[in-house]
């Protein structure tokens, strides 16, 4: 539904498919690692950890061309994407986040944080700290 609400901007869809979407498959996608590997299953637990580091790359390709879309329309890249994920993403965003696997494709707490449940102050004071 997301791909084809975002099919109409650029803008939109590397926002909500690749820093959005994309970027929760790092969230989650460790755990089922490990559960995989807890489970007896090495073989997909390996395959599982190169989709990863493949989704990685896809949320880094978003952030790049998020923010030349932003300095070619001189909007500052992360309040547009704060405004794009508010108008067309159902929901805050909901923790728990990788931001150590965000972090490695350049999507700093910055970009998310004040998109989330949490109360605004831990948000903000998250951030800073970063």
């Amino acid at each position: 539904q997301s791909a084809l609400e975002s099919k109409d901007s650029l803008m939109n869809r590397l926002a909500i498919i690749h820093m959005v979407h994309e970027a929760r498959g790092l969230d989650v996608t460790p755990k089922s690692i490990q559960r995989l590997k807890s489970g007896g299953d090495p073989k997909s637990a390996t395959l599982l950890k190169e989709i990863y580091e493949d989704e990685i790359t896809h949320v880094e390709a978003g952030v790049k061309w998020f923010k030349y879309l932003c300095t070619e329309l001189k909007n500052e890249p992360i309040p547009t994407f704060h405004k794009i994920v508010k108008k067309n993403f159902r929901g805050p965003l909901k923790p728990p986040f990788n931001h150590e696997g965000r972090e490695k494709a350049g999507f700093t707490k910055k970009w998310y944080l004040p998109l989330t449940v949490k109360k605004a102050t831990s948000a903000s004071r998250e951030i800073k700290s970063t």
